[in-house]
């Protein structure tokens, strides 16, 4: 691929990144904790935080992080030392991870939508020290306690607003009578040391540790694409614990020292009340968010409303410019990115459609790939073959020394990800898993999330891990999990076919009560289908292609199929009219 020619907005960003560089370069003594130390001291007035109807200054976040960072010294936590947070969004989050940074500890962040197997998988991958639970996850932690072999007394409860029972150490209590000045530990850190992890579905199995260094959750992204200032206000409703908000949320803020608006948890019919109760100038956004928004009726929210930048991915083309004209965005910003990758793509020229335009060469490409057995195709001279403008393929990050890149906490997990010698000989790539199309000009759409792995409801389901629980329940004898698109729905529903182990029938009450205590919301399937039997590759590999081009479709399929009722939280027969209607939208998932 020939070097593109950038456009005026992609020089100016390219130069101001290239700036923000040179400047790391001369000065890796950086971290959260010096720069919110930073800000402390030369904005302590200025706002940093707001959550539901308080607000915190720079000063007093640095103050409330300090506690943290100064309980954990006290306690006799080392550099490198782990601690696993399970936690909703809240402001404690932030200070929680603020002082933890400050004493060169690692915070793990858990999922708090990960039931049993995934959930002690998570802890245990983690190697915590100590492990801080708020009271929404205390019941799902209660469950998985006993399967971790840690102490009582090494756990920490906080926020537990209904007084769920437990036994473990009340941390607000702890706090009492703990310092609220900066920690002597704080410039002891730097750019390349290990500060979070960060889960992801990835492609296979359970949950994986992404290892994020300081220089990652400091990576300048965001504040240059949101081109933010001191008198900016990012509102941001997804969750802390996924990198879009950590990163390009909480980092961004970081860097522009301008401040976070933050909730619990999304709400379509709360957004825009958010929007003016903060004076949110900047949002991110993932691709289901705007169509909810786009769905709900007229607010008196709207009028004159302070946001103008939003900031995400998953963006279909319809939805974008149905959200930029109803409720007049002036930019709508889409990018690739991940938590796991080695580098990405920005549309900083807003064309509807497209997650970016690949501006220097070589370090975004395409190659091709045989869909149903997951081959790259090779030239003679062994080398991957790059796409053409038209074709769809894999898309590969190239790991230079500016990535950051570090994998996964389980080595070997990382190497599955990485390819050499992919163009030339000695280069080295990231698989991102992600089929997209090269068109004119370098431009790149969003294709397709290849292999194991599709997005629902804003989250990552790992088809494996979902296969591995469903396989435990009785009379199920084998299962294959993949993912199938609803009109007007974002991302693919989760979809089961399973064969029986016997001639009794399913009771399906029972499957779901099963599949609700052991999977996350998002990860249940919406449809099961009954089969005789399942095919197979040469390999010995479940046969998907098939199965998720007949989708739901009962005028092709012969076989039982079933699909998650809300209304009556069952599985129900899936018959004509219901087909219809979900088809055109009519009834809703």
């Amino acid at each position: 691929m020939e070097e593109p020619q950038l456009t005026i907005k992609e020089a100016d960003y390219l130069e101001r990144l290239n700036q923000i560089i040179e400047n790391v370069t001369k000065n890796p003594n950086q971290s959260p904790g010096i720069l919110i130390e930073q800000h402390a001291e030369n904005i302590p007035n200025r706002s940093a935080l707001f959550y539901k109807d308080s607000s915190w200054t720079w000063q007093a976040l640095n103050q409330e992080s300090n506690k943290i960072a100064n309980y954990f010294l006290k306690k006799g936590n080392n550099p490198g030392d782990t601690i696993a947070m399970m936690m909703e969004n809240s402001p404690e989050f932030l200070f929680f991870i603020t002082g933890i940074n400050k004493i060169q500890g690692i915070t793990s962040l858990i999922n708090v939508n990960q039931r049993k197997k995934a959930l002690i998988h998570a802890f245990k991958i983690s190697e915590p020290k100590l492990i801080v639970i708020d009271g929404d996850s205390l019941p799902a932690f209660n469950e998985v306690f006993q399967e971790l072999n840690v102490l009582e007394n090494s756990v920490f409860v906080i926020n537990n607003l209904n007084e769920i029972e437990h036994n473990f150490i009340d941390f607000h209590k702890e706090l009492e009578s703990i310092s609220t000045a900066n920690p002597k530990t704080s410039y002891d850190s730097n750019l390349r040391d290990m500060a979070m992890y960060i889960f992801t579905s990835g492609t296979t199995g359970l949950p994986k540790a992404a290892l994020q260094s300081n220089a990652r959750l400091l990576n300048a992204f965001g504040y240059l694409a949101f081109e933010l200032t001191q008198n900016d206000v990012l509102y941001s409703p997804l969750p802390l614990y996924h990198s879009h908000a950590m990163v390009n949320g909480w980092g961004s803020v970081m860097n522009g020292g301008c401040a976070f608006a933050i909730r619990k948890r999304f709400s379509a019919s709360k957004f825009w009340k958010d929007i003016k109760k903060c004076g949110a100038t900047c949002v991110l956004y993932i691709g289901e968010l705007p169509r909810y928004l786009l769905n709900r009726p007229e607010s008196e929210y709207v009028e004159n409303t302070t946001l103008k930048k939003m900031l995400g991915l998953g963006l279909r083309k319809d939805i974008w410019e149905e959200f930029k004209s109803r409720f007049h965005i002036d930019h709508v910003l889409e990018f690739y990115g991940a938590t796991d990758g080695a580098g990405g793509l920005f549309n900083i020229e807003e064309v509807p459609g497209m997650i970016g335009r690949i501006t220097v060469a070589g370090t975004i490409i395409i190659v091709k790939i045989d869909e149903e057995t997951g081959e790259f195709f090779k030239d003679e001279k062994n080398q991957y073959i790059e796409c053409k403008h038209g074709e769809t393929g894999m898309m590969l990050a190239e790991i230079a020394e500016t990535s950051n890149y570090l994998g996964y906490k389980d080595k070997d997990k990382t190497k599955k990800r990485v390819l050499r010698n992919v163009i030339e000989e000695g280069d080295t790539y990231f698989n991102t898993g992600d089929l997209v199309t090269l068109h004119d000009d370098n431009w790149v759409s969003f294709a397709d999330r290849y292999g194991d792995t599709f997005r629902w409801k804003g989250e990552n389901v790992s088809t494996l891990e979902v296969e591995t629980i469903i396989n435990c329940f009785d009379n199920i004898e084998m299962c294959t999990v993949y993912g199938v698109e609803i009109p007007n729905s974002e991302g693919k529903a989760g979809m089961v076919s399973i064969i029986l182990g016997n001639e009794n029938p399913l009771d399906l009450n029972q499957f779901y009560q099963f599949l609700s205590e052991n999977l996350p919301k998002y990860s249940i399937p919406i449809f099961l289908r009954v089969k005789d039997n399942l095919d197979f590759t040469g390999t010995h590999k479940l046969r998907k292609v098939n199965l998720k081009k007949q989708g739901f479709d009962i005028n092709k399929i012969q076989d039982r199929i079933y699909f998650w009722d809300s209304t009556s939280n069952n599985f129900i027969l899936l018959d004509r009219e219901k087909y219809q209607n979900l088809t055109n939208g009519t009834l809703k998932l």
